[in-house]
Formats: structure tokens, C-alpha cells, sequence
């Protein structure tokens, strides 16, 4: 391990752990781009099953007193 104090910032000594941090912040920054286009893509995703489903609950709609299903019990 080097001495803090003879190793200072800009220092021969300290440039291998600065290309080393700038590394990691580009792969955070690509990491964080791949997120935000993932949470935008399920969005959209998410936003599509609904208006689908909308439109299958208009054009067929449920009678009163018809018994509900729940699809994510895990029985179905």
C-alpha cells in the first residue's frame, strides 16, 4: 500500500487509480442508461397490456354477479 501522503492526486503514483475510477463511472453511466431504457420499454409495455385489456373488458363486459377469477393465484 502507498503512502497517502506521498501519493497525491494528479501524482504518478495515483494515475493507475484514477483511470481505474473513471472506468467504473462510465460503466455506472452505462448501467444507468441501460436501467432507465428498461424501466421506459416495461412502461410502454405496461401501458400497452392496459389499453388492451381496457378494451377487451369494454367490448365484453362482465355481467353482475359473474364469479371473478384470480389468474395470479397460481392454480391457473
Amino acid at each position: 500500500a502507498a503512502d497517502p501522503v506521498s501519493v497525491l492526486p494528479g501524482s504518478l503514483g495515483g494515475g493507475s487509480w484514477c483511470n481505474e475510477h473513471d472506468a467504473i463511472h462510465e460503466r455506472l453511466d452505462i448501467i444507468e442508461e441501460k436501467v432507465i431504457k428498461t424501466v421506459e420499454h416495461l412502461e410502454s409495455e405496461v401501458k400497452s397490456l392496459l389499453n388492451i385489456i381496457n378494451e377487451t373488458t369494454s367490448n365484453n363486459p362482465i355481467a353482475p354477479g359473474t364469479p371473478l377469477i384470480d389468474i395470479l393465484d397460481g392454480k391457473y
